[in-house]
């Protein structure tokens, strides 16, 4: 019956599920069949006896196999259940401090720290990034998030989830364009920040290409919205403020993203479409209307404009 007790000697931890109304015959065989235990019969006895198995908590608890089966038994009573991962989903086209933001709303993470840890150059070199700040490889996704998680925790699980998606691949076709993979970043940063229309974004980023490769100005909206830190529809004024992110004034690409883009924008930066827009302008039904000639495109402007004033009239 000692023998039974000793532990397995397995260093490993585990978390094990404990659900409510659970006898102790079945978290014996639970246990046993993850190596935690030696014996099934020697944990129903003792629990039985110590009179452990009608006060057993609910919920998940960490264990590994230093224990003897008794104190496994009493850690069972005693040690408060492990809180559920929480889950959180980062949408794609949020900045650093929008991300900040949501994980501390939504996973208690201290938005402030995350965005300082985020924003610094020294972290950034430390995660092989090549900008000063982590914005645009903070990877949007869903994350089970445990509670107590360290600011730098999820930056490096994001960074980490960044580097996966943009994967050997990814990198040879950039190679390929003869383009940095912080050039692609920013591009697919913009492309996302312009349509949530996975069809259009090809055809955004082919209009980006050419006017890069024609030395036009991109006069993408979203670096200036990123300029004054807000989404609101841009004045006349907005677009002549002096910053090497506004795409009015400066040509060919801001310094870094603008946001952090999903896998779609990153394959649209890599992959555009075969076209010869060079425009575009919304529609105002949540997509775009792409031009080839800028008479076509001031049209399409005219139209949109038109319909904007029509819709606030209502």
């Amino acid at each position: 019956m000692y023998r039974a007790n000793l532990p397995t000697g397995s260093c490993e931890t585990v978390t094990v599920n404990i659900e409510r109304g659970m006898t102790a015959g079945t978290i014996a065989g639970m246990l046993h069949e993850k190596g935690l235990i030696r014996s099934p019969a020697y944990f129903k006895f003792v629990s039985i006896i110590k009179g452990y198995s009608r006060i057993f908590k609910a919920g998940e608890q960490p264990l590994n196999g230093s224990m003897t089966a008794l104190e496994m038994a009493r850690r069972l009573t005693n040690n408060p259940p492990v809180p559920p991962d929480i889950r959180v989903t980062v949408i794609e086209g949020l900045t650093i401090n929008e991300t900040a933001s949501l994980l501390e709303k939504e996973a208690g993470i201290d938005s402030s720290a995350f965005a300082e840890l985020a924003d610094d150059p020294h972290i950034a070199k430390q995660l092989g990034v090549d900008n000063d700040t982590l914005e645009g490889y903070l990877y949007p996704d869903t994350y089970f998030v445990r509670v107590g998680t360290k600011p730098m925790e999820m930056i490096e699980r994001m960074v980490m989830q960044f580097n996966r998606v943009f994967a050997d691949s990814l990198m040879a076709r950039a190679d390929s364009l003869n383009i940095s993979i912080h050039d692609i970043v920013t591009l697919a940063s913009i492309i996302e920040c312009e349509t949530a229309r996975d069809e259009e974004r090809p055809l955004v980023s082919a209009v980006y290409w050419k006017r890069l490769k024609k030395g036009y100005p991109l006069q993408a909206c979203p670096t200036v919205q990123y300029i004054l830190g807000s989404k609101r529809k841009l004045q006349d004024e907005d677009l002549k403020i002096d910053s090497p992110y506004n795409t009015y004034i400066y040509p060919g690409l801001p310094p870094g993203p603008i946001a952090n883009p999903g896998e779609k924008s990153l394959l649209a930066a890599l992959y555009p479409a075969d076209t010869a827009y060079l425009y575009f302008v919304s529609d105002g039904k949540g997509g775009n209307t792409f031009s080839r000639t800028l008479t076509e495109h001031n049209r399409a402007v005219r139209l949109y404009k038109r319909q904007r004033k029509q819709s606030s009239m209502r």
